[in-house]
């Protein structure tokens, strides 16, 4: 006959720069008096009476036995301890494309939801960044005559501007039959069609939204009559090589998460901030981040890094030993607000006002996604690690 045994699950978060670790085993019940735990280099194995289970680490990692140190029982959570481990050199991780744009080099801009291509001209003679979102708040300090930034920074033709969360390029770039404009405030969009029933429009008026045709996803918006603004959260750009192109094909969630992680990395290294408030296109503040670290890899031995840490298997295990895979992920770990229906309104205040908080505009509903993103996250984790002081804790994958 066999015997129900509810499937473990481990939870190992490792720091690249001091090679530790902190280990829990899920799922074990306090009556499992006779569980056995053995820590090998690169696996770890759960014996009871006739059962056993072995958890393979992923390839580079791999335990120190003799530092394991703090075992102990932890009611919801299961078994803790603290130990070294080896963790060979994290792979290079491919950069945003805030950072790996160049200019001479044929991209290929599409939307991420659909696969349409939105840019007529895939190659850029210039590949500019911009000022950090503040700058202009700055320059009255810097300049000790009358503003000499009063003119938008623009981009010419054949021109990328490249901002924290957002490209600008020029509007004669665009596939006008790609996209169409939605007037901020109004439901419906201003389109005509041509007599081959392609959609055009005139990009003429500011502060419109810019909108698929393919999906009706929102890409970007326009800025003034001369430039559209391309959120990189919405669009998917790839080196154009030898005319052919592989698109790749990403699940929304996963792409919404690896680039705004990838981000979040970049910013902190290059301007030293480690707050976050990140805004939607309509000035509401949605989620508060606070950038804890950015060299954590997170191995688990469940496929699905959003399901509940502390949900009970229901299956069976034969009375043989069964081997288990555990994944790996680089990501950055976070802690957060949420914000929605005037919650943490005193801290948003308070962070707003903050020169050192950095702020990040994306589009209402690719905020509404991340916060989604960010408390499967949470409810992912085990519930002594889901809180720290008053913020919730996420982790964030980077590949």
């Amino acid at each position: 006959m066999q015997r129900k045994l509810l499937q473990p699950r481990v939870f190992l978060e490792i720091r690249h720069s001091t090679q530790s670790g902190q280990l829990i085993i899920g799922n074990v019940p306090e009556n499992y008096s006779e569980l056995q735990v053995t820590l090998g280099l690169s696996s770890i194995h759960l014996q009871t009476v006739g059962q056993g289970m072995n958890l393979d680490l992923p390839v580079g990692v791999r335990i120190v036995p003799p530092s394991c140190r703090s075992l102990q029982y932890v009611t919801g959570d299961g078994l803790h301890m603290r130990l070294q481990v080896q963790v060979d050199g994290p792979a290079e991780l491919a950069p945003t494309v805030i950072e790996a744009l160049k200019p001479q080099t044929c991209y290929v801009f599409q939307c991420q939801t659909c696969g349409q291509a939105v840019l007529q001209k895939q190659m850029f003679q210039r590949v500019l960044p911009l000022p950090s979102g503040n700058w202009s708040d700055l320059v009255e300090h810097w300049c000790c005559h009358p503003d000499p930034f009063t003119k938008a920074l623009q981009p010419k033709l054949d021109d990328c501007l490249l901002g924290d969360m957002f490209l600008l390029v020029n509007v004669a770039s665009i596939d006008k039959t790609a996209v169409y404009q939605v007037k901020t405030g109004q439901s419906k969009a201003r389109q005509s069609a041509d007599n081959t029933g392609n959609h055009l429009v005139q990009m003429s008026r500011e502060n419109d939204t810019v909108v698929c045709t393919r999906c009706r996803k929102v890409l970007g918006d326009v800025t003034s009559s001369d430039t559209i603004k391309f959120y990189v959260t919405e669009v998917l750009v790839q080196p154009l090589m030898n005319k052919a192109l592989k698109r790749q094909i990403c699940e929304r969630s996963l792409f919404v998460e690896t680039v705004v992680a990838g981000r979040l990395k970049e910013v902190s290294s290059s301007q030293s901030t480690f707050r976050f408030c990140i805004q939607g296109r309509d000035g509401k503040i949605y989620i508060l981040l606070w950038l804890l670290n950015s060299d954590t890899l997170l191995v688990r031995s469940h496929n699905d890094s959003n399901s509940d840490f502390t949900a009970v298997g229901e299956g069976t295990v034969k009375p043989e030993s069964s081997v288990k895979l555990c994944e790996g992920n680089n990501a950055v770990k976070v802690l957060y607000h949420p914000c929605l229906k005037g919650r943490n309104k005193m801290f948003g205040e308070k962070w707003e006002k903050n020169i050192g908080v950095h702020s990040m505009i994306l589009p209402v509903d690719t905020c509404l996604q991340l916060l989604f993103i960010l408390a499967s996250s949470t409810a992912s984790l085990p519930p002594s690690l889901q809180n720290m002081n008053s913020f919730k804790v996420a982790f964030l994958k980077l590949d």
